[in-house]
């Protein structure tokens, strides 16, 4: 009887196997044929995804049945494209850069600057923010500022601090944008080119600067914007306990994670404007499901960021 049940399992994980295709290949920029590292690969009707890594490589898993359905590429300065998943290795897929950036960079008179730090967080109660897809599909958060009036007729974004939560530190990549906001405070277009920044496990916090001595604030506000990366170095392991039911329990559930792990803090369900990037595009953090059974009706978690303006 065991060894029915040994080839009944393994004739199964042999049927599961072949009735799953792996597709790979390189998203490159049309203009220049170079590849585009970290774009994003999403599968909205499936919820799943992943990044390319630093050499515009991506490769995944595509059971039979999602074969012909619709993959979303994006990446920040490149136009979005759509294209119908098909079977393939080394498959090449091009993207056409965009026109977006502003750049709007400032010299400041030092001696005349006035300086203003936004976002004091503290007596707060603080969760991570990690992949709210569960690890199926590359997630961002977005965090809304005001212009400042009190600066004057000009406003200018010179630093921007990024936290993360004290459990699940390690060494990472994300990536860091600084977008303009609509007249309704939603995410709009980059105001410069996004970074790349890589932490290290030790890191409570990464404070970037911006180029030359500042980005020139809209008067409709900004937002700063963190993105997780689906590549394999910030790749982890998250051991879940799973309750079946009141009985029985499936224990050392591994489940694949992607670092860093922000750190999120507790606010006002009006007090800002914050967002999650859903399938289905920006959604507000307060559509997000607590975590936690002590949280109130009307908190939501919004990202820890810290930022320096001035005039």
């Amino acid at each position: 009887m065991r060894n029915a049940t040994i080839l009944l399992i393994t004739f199964l994980n042999l049927c599961f196997a072949q009735a799953q295709k792996n597709i790979s290949g390189t998203i490159v920029n049309k203009n220049t044929k170079e590849p585009i590292a970290y774009a994003h690969l999403i599968i909205p009707t499936e919820k799943k995804g992943t990044t390319t890594d630093k050499n515009g490589f991506f490769e995944f898993t595509v059971p039979d049945k999602w074969l012909g359905k619709i993959l979303n590429i994006s990446c920040v300065g490149f136009v979005d494209k759509k294209i119908t998943i098909k079977r393939g290795k080394n498959v090449v897929i091009y993207m056409k850069p965009s026109v977006e950036f502003l750049n709007a960079v400032h010299l400041s008179n030092s001696e005349k600057e006035k300086t203003v730090r936004v976002n004091s967080f503290r007596g707060r109660r603080s969760i991570g923010l990690g992949n709210f897809s569960g690890g199926a599909y590359p997630s961002m958060f977005a965090r809304y500022y005001s212009f400042n009036e009190l600066l004057g007729a000009k406003n200018y974004l010179k630093e921007v601090s990024i936290f993360f939560y004290k459990e699940g530190r390690q060494n990472a990549k994300f990536r860091l944008r600084i977008v303009s906001s609509t007249v309704a405070k939603m995410p709009k277009d980059d105001l410069v080119t996004p970074f790349i920044v890589e932490v290290s496990y030790k890191q409570a916090k990464e404070k970037i600067k911006m180029p030359a001595n500042g980005i020139e604030v809209p008067r409709e506000g900004f937002f700063v914007i963190v993105e997780h990366l689906f590549i394999e170095e910030n790749a982890f392991e998250e051991i879940i306990h799973l309750k079946v039911n009141d009985t029985m329990k499936v224990r050392n559930i591994k489940q694949k994670r992607y670092a860093p792990i922000f750190k999120g803090i507790t606010e006002e369900n009006g007090e800002s404007f914050s967002y999650y990037m859903s399938v289905n595009g920006w959604k507000k953090v307060g559509e997000l499901k607590m975590p936690r059974s002590d949280f109130k009706e009307n908190e939501v978690v919004a990202p820890a960021f810290k930022i320096k303006l001035t005039n």
